[in-house]
């Protein structure tokens, strides 16, 4: 068991540490769920999507180099920090040779990462026709709506999840206002049945992207008028 020394809270789309900064601190996911993504010409790439009970920054720590990726809450996030002391401590008993393996793990996965994510990609596949929400009550839309990447999202209860990247069109109600929204969406995070729960329930992050900015104006009034009853 991992000694930690302090919890640390985030709100959805707060960046946790950007990449190429410096930190040596390791993390522990208590509850969230966390973003791990690298910018490559100029495009995001999603690394992973990290759940409760996952640890991370442990590469930064082992090699002291800068961080490699970014991490970003997807949602309301708690961490719990691993106490560095402890930490060093625990690595420096380690055989100084076998210190050196690790390290070079690090070094190699650093270098393999760089390189996946580096490789041509295909844009993400539209998929045909639309999609329709249909939310009853302004209750269900607000457990659904999610901050994304500094945008809208919502999720979308499903045990048939698209790869992520995937694009799609999207058409939903605003309960309780008579208005609906068309947008474009992009998958950005899914919880497949076999990781599911009864509070995380199986399905897809959608992130907003190319919205009009009379829905935009429209979905955020609604969220200042309703989201406060």
């Amino acid at each position: 068991m991992f000694l930690t020394i302090k919890k640390e809270t985030y709100k959805a789309g707060d960046v946790i540490f950007e990449e190429g900064s410096y930190g040596t601190a390791v993390y522990i996911l208590g509850a969230g769920k966390v973003e791990i993504s690298k910018t490559v010409q100029d495009r995001e790439i999603i690394v992973e999507i990290l759940g409760p009970g996952d640890i991370f920054g442990e590469m930064s720590f082992i090699d002291h180099s800068p961080r490699s990726t970014t991490a970003l809450a997807l949602e309301d996030t708690v961490l719990e920090l691993v106490d560095k002391d402890y930490l060093d401590k625990e690595f420096n008993q380690i055989d100084s040779d076998f210190r050196e393996i690790v390290t070079n793990l690090v070094r190699r996965l650093r270098k393999t990462t760089q390189r996946l994510v580096s490789l041509p990609r295909r844009d993400g596949k539209r998929v045909s026709g639309k999609i329709s929400i249909s939310f009853k009550k302004a209750d269900d839309f607000f457990k659904s709506y999610i901050a994304n990447l500094g945008e809208g999202g919502l999720f979308i209860h499903t045990t048939k999840n698209l790869p992520v990247g995937s694009l799609l069109d999207l058409e939903f109600n605003l309960p309780d206002s008579n208005q609906a929204i068309t947008t474009k969406g992009k998958v950005v995070w899914i919880r497949p049945q076999d990781m599911s729960t009864k509070k995380m329930p199986p399905g897809m992050g959608i992130q907003f992207i190319d919205m009009n900015p009379n829905d935009n104006e429209l979905l955020k009034n609604y969220i200042v008028k309703f989201g406060s009853s």
